[in-house]
């Protein structure tokens, strides 16, 4: 079978590696070895499924550090939903989520203190779970609310994000031998007929149809949690994951700043700063690389924005001057001169176009 996975850990692709269009954004190949173990415990032979969604579980578990793209893994989840007939399959796969599958994301958490310090740093390293999501923490006195958010126009699983909450309070128990630092989780995905199964993997209160999908922690628990006190080791284990992070993302500075850029916009401005230290390097540095590769941060920063754009006038109700809130532009004059570069109307002009094709076309299907 034509294998459609990309492996950028060993610096060459696999046969038959994806064209990067298409995986531009990409998972650890680590989730969906996870899924086959649970599919398994279900008592369900993973590879005719996997096989159906055009992966090869034999070439994924040799390369279990390696990326499978997104627009691949998403329809893969619709189908195991469908074959377990399980909307809550994915809190499973947290339980079958090996660290030691999850190499370098153990080895991250394995640099911290404390539990609650594993989660502080987890943000800066979004890309060794998935670059198709902004993760950022929030914080209360009492709570640390770890949160997943889906960048706009990529579509992702809700089941992912079970797998992903329940994985991390695995993980969790594991290092502390506790998991009832799990205060409440809020989820995106629409209520279902029976949630139990949520509150029963979380032990926790559980509301569904929420703005963000954010998992909350107790605090305390978590800043009182020991895991490793050798700073030599941390060190190593650090500089591992950040060699990691530069060898599993996108071939190109280009690619890389791109999808950083989209991340940052999710929770505030993006800087050629932020982009250059969440790849450990200076920002002359990736000035530089991006020169090589005949752009810079401006450019990406502005192609981005006008991709957002788009779909945001499309698929949103944003009013226009919220979106211009939401790229990032100081005042909506700004924004509206920069979209009448682009597209040559002004953005209210433009929506109104997209929803007047929209309507047309929807008539011509009914008809």
């Amino acid at each position: 079978m034509k294998s459609l996975i990309s492996d950028r850990v060993n610096g060459h692709s696999s046969q038959g590696e994806l064209a990067t269009s298409s995986a531009k954004y990409t998972t650890i190949a680590a989730w969906s070895l996870a899924v086959a173990r649970t599919l398994s415990a279900s008592g369900i032979e993973p590879n005719p499924v996997f096989e159906a969604a055009g992966l090869s579980l034999s070439q994924l578990e040799s390369a279990p550090d390696s990326r499978v793209a997104i627009d691949l893994m998403t329809p893969f989840w619709r189908d195991i939903e469908a074959v377990t007939q399980l909307s809550s399959f994915g809190l499973k796969v947290g339980q079958y989520a090996y660290p030691m599958h999850f190499r370098a994301l153990g080895r991250l958490m394995m640099t911290s203190d404390t539990l609650a310090q594993a989660f502080e740093r987890l943000p800066s390293y979004y890309a060794l779970i998935s670059n198709s999501a902004a993760i950022k923490l929030q914080r209360t006195p009492q709570l640390i609310g770890f949160t997943i958010t889906p960048l706009d126009g990529v579509e992702i699983s809700h089941m992912a994000i079970d797998a992903f909450f329940s994985t991390l309070m695995h993980h969790g128990d594991l290092m502390i031998g506790d998991s009832s630092f799990i205060h409440s989780v809020d989820l995106m995905r629409t209520e279902p007929k029976d949630s139990s199964a949520w509150r029963d993997c979380f032990k926790a209160p559980v509301a569904f149809d929420r703005q963000e999908n954010c998992m909350w922690m107790d605090r305390g628990m978590l800043e009182r949690s020991t895991l490793m006190a050798n700073p030599e080791l941390a060190a190593e284990n650090e500089h591992q994951v950040r060699q990691y992070l530069d060898q599993m993302q996108a071939l190109s500075w280009r690619e890389k700043s791109y999808q950083a850029i989209h991340a940052m916009l999710v929770t505030g401005e993006p800087t050629a700063a932020k982009v250059a230290q969440l790849y450990n390097i200076s920002e002359r540095s990736l000035s530089r690389y991006l020169k090589k590769e005949e752009t810079s941060f401006r450019s990406l920063l502005q192609d981005k924005r006008k991709e957002l754009a788009h779909y945001y006038l499309g698929q949103s109700e944003l009013s226009v001057t919220q979106l211009a809130d939401k790229l990032g532009y100081t005042c909506l004059s700004n924004f509206t001169r920069a979209f009448h570069l682009w597209y040559g109307i002004s953005p209210s002009e433009y929506r109104a176009q997209r929803l007047s094709s929209s309507t047309a076309d929807n008539g011509k299907d009914t008809g």
